[in-house]
């Protein structure tokens, strides 16, 4: 009974449009961002340029944080991401003062007009070319002898707390400020990773597993709740209540299909990056896992896929409405955009969509395992236990004793 069930609702998902929405979807997202995937070739010595990495010597992230500072202050305006969109920051005279004075506490250099000097005479050794940095626009500015890294962690912190958050000199981006140039042997180390210890196809798997789960999760509650007010618009509710099949058939059947039929159009976009792996690991020589973009489909998307679309249906049982849309999409919303401080891998957390925005950083992506193995085990469990409530509720439902609608001002009735 339950493999007929599973199949009907295969089918019944395969004419839906919302769910080929899905599709199209997901087709534009891959397309747009990792279509024309371009495998890292090997580094060349003497190429002059091998890019830039983030340094964790503490005297570069004070001198670069600083000099982020001292820039902002001169010209009275401040970048910050406080829910990940772009906003600038204009202080009042005291909050100014107050930045004023942590810099005169971190640097010495006291006073507006200092700071405005100090900046300009920074720029003019710039285009005379006495100085190499990173960017044009990356100061550097010595701290005050003395300064102790903590203390500047403390003052950094008071800085974005003034500016409202989200700002370079929050803990989570004071990192991002401190890019050094990488020389050849960096380079090396990073394509020996990505090609010995990720086998290629790892790197490329984590980067289209970080752009496909942004749109999962959101986009299936849609077709959990379409689906599972198909019946109530079509006013099939009361005979399927007094059908044989079980409940936990009935949800389960319907939730695993939906789970399936998502997964499917993954895996098949996931071949057409997979293939130009191959190709270009078997003209370089580099052995490969083939299933790679399958086990990253399963251990880093699946997780996002199955409690978003449990979240759709337990709400829109226990209600009879939409509402699930907006729950999912105000938690989406402040997991996308308040995990965008640091998109390049090891800030895991508990984010429902966990980012790891390039297909390098395998160490990163090492050291930091665990907890993003905790983050995907702790959804799948919370994807079960909500569909066991929603087997609950839809077994009372057909029972006659907890049918409930939501009226348009939201109050329950029985």
């Amino acid at each position: 009974m339950f493999g007929k069930l599973f199949i009907k609702e295969c089918r019944q998902t395969l004419g839906s449009l919302v769910y080929w929405f899905i599709v199209l979807v997901l087709i534009f997202n891959f397309t747009s961002q990792i279509g024309d995937l371009k495998i890292m070739p090997e580094p060349k010595k003497g190429q002059g340029d091998y890019g830039y990495k983030k340094s964790k010597d503490k005297d570069v992230i004070m001198r670069t944080t600083l000099g982020k500072l001292l820039e902002e202050y001169s010209r009275k305006n401040y970048t910050t991401y406080p829910i990940g969109f772009y906003k600038n920051v204009i202080l009042d005279k005291g909050k100014d003062e107050k930045i004023g004075e942590i810099i005169e506490e971190a640097t010495g250099i006291s006073g507006r007009a200092e700071v405005d000097r100090a900046v300009s005479d920074w720029y003019d050794a710039q285009q005379n070319g006495n100085r190499t940095l990173v960017k044009v626009n990356n100061m550097e500015v010595e701290p005050r002898e003395g300064l102790t890294y903590k203390r500047f962690e403390e003052l950094m912190e008071e800085a974005d707390g003034i500016l409202g958050g989200g700002s370079d000199y929050g803990e989570d981006c004071r990192g991002q400020n401190a890019m050094v140039p990488m020389t050849y042997e960096d380079a090396m180390e990073e394509y020996r990773e990505l090609t010995q210890k990720d086998r290629l196809t790892g790197g490329y798997a984590r980067l289209f597993s970080d752009y496909m789960v942004i749109f999962l999760g959101i986009l299936p509650v849609f077709l959990a709740v379409t689906r599972c007010l198909r019946d109530k618009r079509a006013g099939m509710q009361d005979l399927i209540y007094t059908r044989n099949c079980s409940s936990a058939s009935i949800i389960a059947s319907r939730y695993l299909a939906m789970i399936v039929m998502l997964v499917i159009p993954v895996l098949v976009i996931s071949v057409i990056p997979l293939s130009k792996c191959l190709k270009y690991a078997e003209a370089a020589g580099i052995s490969t896992d083939v299933f790679a973009y399958v086990k990253y489909t399963i251990g880093w998307i699946l997780p996002t896929i199955m409690i978003v679309s449990a979240v759709g249906m337990v709400f829109t049982e226990l209600t009879d409405t939409a509402l699930a849309v907006l729950v999912q999409g105000v938690w989406w919303f402040v997991s996308v955009f308040g995990g965008a401080g640091d998109i390049g891998g090891g800030v895991y957390g508990w984010n429902l969509v966990p980012r790891h925005n390039t297909e390098l950083n395998w160490s990163v992506y090492h050291e930091n395992f665990f907890q993003l193995a905790s983050n995907r085990i702790l959804y799948v469990l919370a994807a079960v236990i909500l569909t066991l409530m929603t087997v609950l509720i839809y077994s009372q439902k057909r029972k006659g004793r907890y049918r409930m609608a939501w009226n348009g001002i939201g109050r329950l009735k029985k």
